[in-house]
């Protein structure tokens, strides 16, 4: 790592001065994720430790559609920081792909891991490389095809100014 003292920063904790290094970073160790230029400061009094990366949701992202293109088996680590980064909790998950929340929990256990059946691997590889992280969804809506009866009623679609829209009237 390169040494750099030109910037003066004080530590939080007990106000001594910082060390600063810019250089690889480990992150997200399980998933063997490194950054490279990642600043980090240390305390010469206390010991005390700051990492500064930027834009973390950006680099979250760009880490889960890697994942999901990475070939192999998803890991244990991988499917639980892809489920997280999707915004699912593991019950939620769990009800989305039709398994139970234990069925989840063994595919994100670290001691006896249960390898993900290839279709539910798929689909979470695919909500990965496509879909943006449910920071606010409807669960009970995205479930009612589970409990509600087909409906007769032909989707109907009509011309707007951005291309196809779902069209109101009947």
């Amino acid at each position: 790592m390169k040494r750099s003292t030109k910037q003066k920063i004080s530590c939080v904790e007990c106000g001594a001065p910082m060390t600063v290094r810019v250089g690889p970073h480990k992150y997200l160790e399980g998933i063997n994720v490194v950054l490279q230029g990642i600043e980090t400061r240390d305390c010469t009094e206390c010991g005390e430790q700051e990492v500064v990366i930027p834009k973390i949701e950006e680099l979250h992202r760009v880490i889960a559609r890697a994942i999901a293109k990475r070939p192999g088996n998803l890991t244990p680590r991988e499917i639980r920081f892809l489920r997280s980064w999707l915004g699912y909790s593991s019950a939620d998950f769990a009800r989305v792909l039709g398994v139970t929340p234990e069925t989840v929990s063994r595919w994100e256990s670290q001691r006896q891991p249960q390898q993900m059946a290839k279709p539910a691997e798929r689909l979470l590889r695919v909500l990965a490389r496509v879909a943006e992280p449910n920071r606010d969804y409807d669960l009970e809506s995205l479930l009612l095809s589970d409990t509600e009866k087909p409906s007769k009623s032909p989707l109907r679609f009509a011309q707007a100014k951005e291309g196809w829209a779902l069209s109101l009237a009947s």
